[in-house]
């Protein structure tokens, strides 16, 4: 005989109102059963509407911005929305102290985001990789500031627009 238990979790609850905006007047509780029940999954990417999220950030040629910054700040991002940041920081042979940092700008003022400090020897160099997603709004920019001696070798990467929709790699299509 198939027993029937209430699961009060506000976080599911919040979760089926989201996915199934029409049940949202309903108001009952979750319930689970100890009868096996076939699952319907409603999800987008179950239908194939959207790409998984580890797909969808793919690179590729035609949304990929290649950057190259060295003894300059360049504006690698000024459109809003959010973005993929990666690449390699090298510090040159020097002797003396170098600096590089990413800031998000909005005009007036910048908030740094991630930067490096380093003092090398002369003749070492010192790599060290980047990978992390930035959120731009409209009206602010997204840039790498490289001291002397210093070079980012990287590439932005559109993930979604400024209301969270998700970009799918440039010349995709869904069959």
């Amino acid at each position: 005989m198939p027993e029937i238990t209430t699961i009060t979790s506000e976080a599911l609850q919040a979760e089926v109102r989201r996915l199934l905006p029409s049940q949202r007047g309903f108001g009952g509780d979750l319930e689970a059963q100890n009868v096996i029940v076939p699952i319907i999954d409603l999800t987008p990417t179950a239908e194939g509407s959207i790409l998984r999220n580890d797909l969808q950030s793919a690179y590729s040629f035609g949304n990929t911005t290649s950057h190259y910054v060295r003894n300059t700040t360049t504006t690698l991002v000024n459109s809003p929305g959010f973005f993929r940041i990666s690449g390699a920081v090298n510090i040159e042979q020097s002797g003396s102290s170098r600096t590089m940092e990413f800031n998000i700008s909005n005009g007036l003022a910048s908030k740094f985001v991630w930067g490096i400090a380093a003092t090398t020897a002369t003749g070492e160099l010192i790599t060290t990789p980047i990978d992390f997603t930035v959120f731009i709004a409209p009206g602010e920019s997204f840039e790498c500031e490289a001291g002397a001696d210093i070079n980012f070798y990287g590439s932005s990467l559109p993930l979604a627009d400024v209301n969270g929709n998700l970009i799918n790699p440039a010349g995709f299509t869904f069959e």
